[in-house]
């Protein structure tokens, strides 16, 4: 049975390439996430990645190569494998001409 967390928000603000910082738990979670599950709307044509951090606050670095997506210009979901990190941001190679407000929620099976 898979366990499906509640939808964040990642946002890339006009001009930005990283959203804010996504805390994936909450109070009443007892497990980590295997996969994130990431909504994509339109954006300007790029590269997104996902980054994550020990805490919140903290150092964010990529997660591994493989888990990137070429984006269009439509709009576009997926998955990556996520390994069990909590904070998370998404970042584009390509300065985004307007807010972007990314949908994300953690997942296992």
């Amino acid at each position: 049975m898979s366990f499906y967390g509640n939808w964040k928000t990642a946002t890339i603000g006009s001009g930005g390439t990283a959203s804010t910082e996504v805390n994936l738990g909450d109070t009443t979670l007892t497990r980590s996430f295997d996969l994130l599950e990431i909504q994509i709307p339109t954006v300007d044509s790029c590269t997104l990645k996902v980054q994550t951090a020990e805490g919140t606050g903290g150092t964010f670095s990529d997660l591994g190569s493989a888990i990137t997506t070429n984006t269009t210009t439509g709009a576009y979901n997926t998955v990556f494998k996520l390994g069990g990190w909590q904070y998370i941001k998404i970042v584009s190679s390509t300065a985004q001409g307007t807010v972007r407000t990314i949908r994300v929620r953690g997942m296992s099976f």
